[in-house]
């Protein structure tokens, strides 16, 4: 459960964190300094107070996630990381396998791109930006 969702943030992490670098703001943050880095919007979001909605989300998504885990610890059948969002991919059961697979392969490149991505940014205090070489 844990991989599979640690694999989910990162995957996002990595794509937020590009996508800053390149210029583009949450609505609402475009109030935030538009020389904010990748590297420094954390503290500058916490210093404007943007920070509370991000905290907010994340509390509701682990509040309504804590059924699911709970049921899975207490015998269920539902599997690590399944949230009956299969989009239709069930229907082939070798085809969602498949998909799984990849899932967690990609998850596992992802937490290492983005350990990889935010050391090289900090070596250098956030002054190379995207692409980071």
């Amino acid at each position: 459960e844990a991989e599979l969702k640690h694999g989910r943030v990162c995957m996002l992490a990595v794509v937020g964190y590009i996508v800053v670098d390149k210029g583009l703001r949450a609505p609402g943050a475009e109030k935030l300094v538009a020389a904010t880095s990748s590297f420094t919007a954390h503290d500058a979001a916490v210093q404007s107070g943007h920070m509370w909605a991000l905290l907010l989300a994340c509390g509701l998504f682990e509040i309504v996630g804590a059924g699911a885990i709970a049921s899975t610890l207490n015998g269920g059948e539902r599997k690590p990381g399944e949230f009956a969002l299969t989009g239709g991919f069930d229907r082939d059961a070798a085809k969602l396998e498949r998909f799984k697979l990849a899932e967690i392969k990609h998850s596992r490149l992802a937490m290492m791109a983005f350990s990889g991505l935010v050391t090289q940014d900090a070596l250098s205090h956030g002054a190379t930006g995207f692409p980071y070489f």
